[in-house]
């Protein structure tokens, strides 16, 4: 009712120069309000139409010589001074004829005595109707609002917009977006660094800010690491503890007597008798001790294991093969996604997922050998271990057979060993490793 009552008086204002009635909204008038027979904002005419010549324009204007009146507008054309232009009023004037005289009111929008006629600014003044958060621009005649950086809305009307909800920020990957008021923040999650906008990952091994005990291997991860227990212990990792070799009485041959020692162990025998060897005060097999593989001088390096007299790679998962006569065999491992590791395929590289073979024997006993290093994790599932009988003479035969003999080395666990005979021929193409071909031996699980 308050709106209708103060159209009425604004159109009557045009005539009669009722203050306060300039523009009430963000916007200039639009094509769609004018022609609707409605007095309002900008306008100072409006009779229901959308042409010109009848007095009120394509615009909702008074025409020059007309004179409007009411809403719809009702427009009479002018004849006295107002019609031949001698009244001299402002561009931004309306020209009223009454009792044989003549007004100049200035047009909505602007201040003055109707022959001067300047543009109010509403931006400076305060009498806009733009949100808190929008920008005010001032217009001939009028003033626009449009919703500041981070807000939307019409600009009469602005709220908060979420860029994290609506994904229009621009955090890294890898950061945590929280929204503000008209803005937002970014902040690198944990095992990252950097201002959120990039984060790239903390090495934490590297840094030594892991938690790794003192025997284990760290290993960096995308964010984050992991920490496996080094060969002779056991444990999360975190904390790792040494293993008593000697609690088990079949570490040692009769006769000797088991040391424990931190990560590893000794044999003391009273009498050293083969196929163990005495190197200085210790009695030792020199196809298995790490420390005199193959001769007493002879220690393998770091990240490798004895296997028949030969330092051969180790960590986090070891499988080598021997078999009981000269030949040419193939190790065949099947990772759990299904990719094959042997002397075609030797990595570590994606297409091995990253474990290798570091040994193929084609004229021996042996042993060949694949294994993840210990700055590897290989994949969590089961493994496939064949054994390809690939040439041998004379060949496997139930009177000749080929036997094999497949160790599995994990950190912190007793070796496995399976044996398996061939009488016959185990050989694939294309190569393939699974439970169903004739070359399989084994599977197991990792971790």
């Amino acid at each position: 009712m308050i709106d209708a009552v103060r159209r009425f008086v604004c159109v009557l204002g045009l005539v009669l120069g009722v203050a306060g009635c300039g523009p009430t909204s963000s916007e200039n008038p639009s094509s769609e309000r004018c022609g609707d027979g409605v007095v309002q904002q900008q306008e100072t005419c409006d009779d229901g139409l959308n042409a010109k010549g009848d007095g009120c324009d394509e615009a909702c204007q008074v025409e020059q010589g007309w004179q409007c009146t009411g809403a719809p507008s009702r427009c009479t054309r002018q004849t006295g001074s107002c019609a031949d232009g001698s009244a001299k009023c402002d561009a931004n004037a309306l020209c009223t004829e009454a009792s044989g005289s003549f007004a100049c009111t200035c047009k909505p929008g602007y201040t003055g005595d109707g022959f001067t006629c300047t543009d109010i600014d509403e931006c400076a003044s305060g009498t806009t109707t733009c949100d808190a958060n929008a920008h005010c621009t001032n217009t001939p005649g009028g003033f626009t609002c449009a919703c500041k950086s981070g807000y939307t809305g019409d600009g009469t009307t602005c709220t908060d917009a979420d860029e994290c909800a609506s994904n229009t920020d621009n955090c890294d990957a890898n950061a945590t977006c929280t929204n503000t008021t008209g803005g937002f923040t970014c902040a690198c999650k944990g095992g990252f660094s950097g201002n959120g906008v990039t984060c790239t990952d903390i090495n934490e091994c590297a840094s030594n800010t892991d938690n790794c005990d003192v025997n284990a291997t760290c290993v960096n991860t995308a964010g984050s690491f992991t920490c496996a227990c080094k060969v002779g212990y056991s444990g999360d990792g975190v904390t790792c503890t040494d293993i008593d070799e000697c609690a088990d009485p079949k570490t040692c041959a009769p006769g000797e007597t088991c040391t424990n020692t931190p990560g590893h162990y000794t044999c003391t025998p009273t009498t050293c008798e083969a196929p163990r060897t005495t190197c200085g005060s210790e009695c030792v097999d020199l196809t298995s001790d790490a420390n005199h593989c193959g001769d007493c001088d002879n220690a393998c390096g770091g990240g490798q294991s004895c296997v028949e007299s030969l330092c051969l790679g180790s960590g986090n998962l070891q499988i080598s093969a021997t078999w009981n006569r000269p030949g040419d065999a193939d190790l065949i491992v099947s990772t759990p996604s299904g990719k094959l590791v042997w002397w075609d395929n030797l990595g570590p590289n994606a297409g091995t997922d990253f474990g290798q073979m570091d040994r193929d024997d084609t004229s021996g006993q042996g042993p060949e050998n694949v294994f993840w290093a210990s700055d590897r994790t290989p994949p969590s599932g089961t493994y496939h271990v064949c054994f390809e009988t690939a040439d041998f003479n004379p060949s496997p035969s139930p009177d000749s057979p080929i036997t094999c003999s497949v160790s599995v080395r994990r950190p912190g666990k007793a070796p496995q060993t399976v044996t398996k005979s061939f009488t016959g021929s185990a050989y694939t193409f294309p190569k393939a490793c699974n439970t169903n071909t004739a070359s399989y031996v084994t599977s197991i699980t990792y971790p």
